[in-house]
């Protein structure tokens, strides 16, 4: 056996063998960015309206074969709902507890993830929709404003301009 095999050999039985993309698994709970089709941050599963957003999406990742991932680090208040989701829509899922779940807020907190690559572009939840409530400021509106102040600004620099002559 030459030096570079016993030097491999020795440090694949210390270390363990070579993983590709550690980083990118650290990132995806131990999987691989070309194989996600949704990633829900962990911040986005704690909101009570992603709920709603997810779980029409879950059928058709059956259909596929997905498997969920889903953080076991985090509180079962916040995962609970979704294991029920995963579960009555057929969808297979891992809690996974390991050094790969992270608890941060933009870390992942449920992937649905194949078996092989999808390389799907987008994988992120999509945000959602702002309250229409608030009508949208057009065209010279801002100048509604400004001209409700004008007049304490104008009191204000007249009051300065007062005591700079002083």
């Amino acid at each position: 056996m030459s030096d570079d095999n016993m030097q491999e050999h020795l440090n694949s039985a210390i270390y363990g063998p070579p993983q590709t993309k550690p980083d990118e698994r650290r990132a995806y709970m131990g999987s691989l960015r070309e194989r996600v089709a949704l990633q829900v941050t962990n911040q986005a599963l704690a909101d009570p309206k992603r709920q709603a957003q997810v779980q029409p999406l879950l059928k058709d990742f059956h259909a596929h074969g997905y498997k969920a991932l889903l953080n076991g680090k985090l509180d079962n208040a916040i995962t609970g709902p979704y294991m029920k989701m995963l579960t009555d829509a057929n969808v297979p899922f891992t809690l996974v507890a390991n050094e790969t779940a992270q608890t941060a807020d933009k870390a992942a907190g449920l992937l649905i993830v194949a078996d092989t690559a999808i390389n799907q572009s987008n994988v992120d939840l999509p945000p959602l929709e702002q309250d229409s409530e608030k009508p949208k400021k057009r065209g010279f509106d801002f100048l509604k404003s400004y001209n409700q102040h004008l007049p304490n600004m104008t009191a204000d620099v007249l009051f300065f301009a007062k005591q700079i002559r002083e």
